[in-house]
């Protein structure tokens, strides 16, 4: 006799569950104590099969998922082929639980955590609900374009700060931009074509101090870089999972405050929107007033039980520690294109760099294809060689990308 919905949810969870309790106890048992102690980097590298056999360098472009993540989303399906739709109400409890991980790793309340498909479409529903008439928007030379299009396609007007060679960009050169229906300022936190960081801080305070609304695409930093939306307040923060996060294609978040959202309201609601969806009201608006009332329609459960169970493993190993590791092997590859006399198109300051490290080379597009060709991973960007190292690669990575690259370019 087949076993009850219930306990196949319990099995499966209980698999991936185990997978990433091995990964935390991989680390030393002091972990949790106020004292620095290590972590174990390859036994967290072992978790993810993509780099048995490659030097995956491209997390800018696409991260690598962990088995507990795969996992996650797989238990969904397994669970639908063998039952249907019997889970759907504890499916929604796991949507929940993602989304409190979620909220603990931006220092966020859950109620100010939505789940949408993607980065663009949730930076169309901020632009949405900010854009007025009159608005007139700050961004930065070389924004990705789901950061600026949606705002252009509601009429908004928009300048844009000048970026240095090195790609970083200077908070100074805005006020001279700022006009009298300077609204918005939008920014990615890692700018994707340079490895520009912004300090969150500094451009918190900027943002307060002129009464503009901060709305932050974090696509390149959330699980590389610490985000806490409580030390640094943003009217608006949101991320694509399949980068840095590692929870694959399909999901997106977009964090709002609950007095941004009672100020902007909802630019689109479904029957999930409403205080009581299980009424099924259909004749009067009474909708939630927190942004998860977004998500109008069913979730995409696969895609957020993989973000949620990925963010849990980095929240586990502490993104502190991530960022610490990540900028390490930022300064060893950057130290090693020094002494092999390669030009670096990204910031170097500890304050302004990042995990994204573009390099000058002729021809870039045909010097990744020879890498790729060699087993290295890398992309292209803005004519640009773009490498991206996460808390998974190491050493031995740098080492086999620089030999290959020096192959490449001789």
């Amino acid at each position: 006799m087949p076993s009850p919905p219930s306990a196949r949810i319990f099995t499966a969870m209980s698999i991936f569950s185990v997978v990433v309790d091995g990964i935390i106890h991989a680390m030393s048992v002091g972990e949790k104590s106020e004292e620095k102690t290590a972590v174990d980097w390859q036994a967290l590298r072992s978790q993810f099969p993509a780099l048995e056999h490659r030097v995956y360098l491209n997390t800018a472009g696409g991260g690598a998922m962990s088995s507990a993540a795969v996992a996650a989303a797989r238990a969904y399906y397994d669970e639908s082929l063998e039952s249907g739709d019997v889970c759907f109400d504890i499916w929604m409890q796991r949507v929940e639980a993602a989304r409190a991980t979620v909220a603990r790793c931006l220092g966020a309340a859950p109620d100010e955590i939505a789940f949408v498909a993607n980065a663009s479409a949730a930076m169309n529903l901020v632009a949405l609900m900010l854009t007025s008439s009159d608005t007139h928007v700050l961004s930065a030379d070389g924004e990705f374009p789901s950061a600026t299009l949606p705002w252009l396609n509601q009429g908004a007007r928009l300048s844009f700060l000048p970026r240095a060679a090195d790609g970083s960009i200077e908070l100074a050169d805005a006020d001279a931009l700022i006009q009298c229906d300077t609204r918005v300022f939008v920014g990615s936190h890692v700018q994707y074509q340079t490895g520009f960081r912004y300090d969150l801080g500094a451009l918190s305070a900027f943002c307060e101090a002129r009464r503009l609304a901060l709305v932050v695409d974090a696509t390149q930093s959330v699980g590389a870089q610490p985000i806490d939306v409580q030390k640094t307040p943003v009217d608006a923060l949101l991320f694509s999972g399949y980068k840095w996060a590692g929870a694959g294609y399909g999901v997106g978040v977009l964090y709002m405050p609950q007095h941004k959202v009672a100020q902007a309201g909802l630019p689109m609601v479904g029957w999930r929107s409403t205080l009581e969806p299980a009424l099924r009201e259909y004749d009067t608006l009474n909708l939630a007033a927190h942004i998860g009332a977004v998500e109008s329609g069913h979730p995409v459960f696969a895609s957020i039980f993989a973000l949620g169970e990925s963010l849990s493993l980095l929240h586990s190993i502490g993104i502190a520690a991530i960022a610490e590791r990540v900028d390490k092997l930022t300064v060893e590859l950057h130290a090693r294109l020094d002494e092999a006399g390669f030009e670096l198109a990204s910031p170097r300051d500890e304050c302004a760099r990042s995990s994204i490290t573009l390099i000058q080379v002729d021809e870039a597009s045909r010097v990744q294809s020879a890498l790729y060709e060699r087993g290295v991973f890398v992309s292209e960007a803005g004519g640009r060689l773009r490498v991206s190292v996460h808390f998974y690669n190491n050493h031995a990575d740098i080492e086999q990308f620089m030999s290959a690259l020096m192959s490449v370019t001789q």
